[in-house]
């Protein structure tokens, strides 16, 4: 393989995992503290159209990714004012959320369909680093939100085992009664990370359209926020393996050029679903790890609801 190829190839796959990095990261947060966001595929959804309507209105990619953030962050809430406020059942509201962002983003973007964006975000290509045989091109020629999303998850380590506020917030996960008798707004923080949660989703979401396909479509998420959701899984609630999966998805998503340059000659049909089916395969591969070592590693009330006293 040519090595040129080979750095397109790997810089490709950096770009294409940005999205669900950045949703994946956001969603280890809310599920740190106790809330597991079935709606993210819907909050991806309705970042990745008002963030494009955005772009197409005022013609900057910037303020096309923060109100793809506000849109996502607006609509996480819905969710969370549901399930964390009235305690209803999260699986049922986060399914119902997103048929609603379906249905509205295909109705409101109708008129948007196949239009090109006029605003895309750039590559910010570093000055030397860029320049680097091979590695320049694979590593240091991507978007400033992709480097962004690539230092999120050492940002979040850092804060969950290095800080006060990160023993909080697991100890909100981990036994929200005690964290409560200590003093920590158990209902307050976990709505502020589902919110935080669906700002980073609905950046996630704006990035697809102004970054990757740089166009809308209906669904043109395509499956990216389960991705992400199971990603969370998949790295075990540990903010670096976060890296691992986004990554290991973008490598999954690239196969396809790869295959169709080399001439291998599998169909293209095969390639498209490869990295869901590739997806399902570690998550079994992670949870049968986990049942062979007798340990849960997820936090011990995530999913339920927080009754006072």
């Amino acid at each position: 393989m040519d090595y040129q190829f080979l750095a397109l190839t790997i810089a490709t796959a950096i770009g294409i995992s940005t999205a669900i990095l950045v949703a994946a990261t956001g969603e280890l947060l809310v599920e740190k503290v106790g809330v597991y966001n079935i709606a993210l595929e819907g909050v991806m959804l309705v970042g990745a159209l008002t963030g494009f309507i955005a772009g197409q209105t005022t013609g900057s990619w910037v303020l096309g990714l923060i109100a793809g953030g506000v849109a996502g962050c607006a609509f996480a809430m819905v969710f969370g004012l549901i399930t964390v406020v009235l305690r209803t059942d999260m699986i049922v509201v986060g399914v119902a959320l997103i048929l609603v962002a379906l249905g509205t983003t295909q109705t409101i973007g109708s008129s948007y369909v196949a239009v090109e964006a006029v605003t895309k975000i750039p590559n910010a290509d570093i000055p030397v680093l860029s320049s680097l045989p091979f590695i320049g091109t694979a590593l240091f020629q991507q978007t400033w939100v992709t480097y962004i999303a690539m230092a999120l998850p050492f940002v979040v380590a850092f804060i969950l085992f290095r800080t006060r506020h990160g023993l909080n917030m697991r100890a909100i996960g981990e036994n929200p009664n005690a964290a409560d008798t200590a003093g920590i707004s158990v209902i307050g923080w976990r709505l502020f990370y589902v919110a935080v949660g669906g700002v980073l989703a609905g950046v996630g979401g704006a990035y697809i359209t102004l970054g990757i396909v740089d166009s809308w479509a209906g669904n043109v998420t395509a499956g990216q926020g389960w991705i992400a959701f199971a990603i969370v899984f998949f790295a075990g609630w540990q903010p670096l393996w976060i890296l691992v999966g986004a990554y290991f998805f973008g490598a999954l998503s690239v196969l396809g050029d790869v295959g169709q340059v080399m001439g291998w000659g599998v169909p293209s049909e095969a390639f498209t679903v490869l990295p869901y089916v590739g997806t399902v395969a570690v998550m079994m591969l992670r949870a049968w790890k986990q049942k062979s070592k007798g340990a849960v590693s997820w936090p011990a009330a995530l999913g339920l609801p927080f009754y006072r006293g």
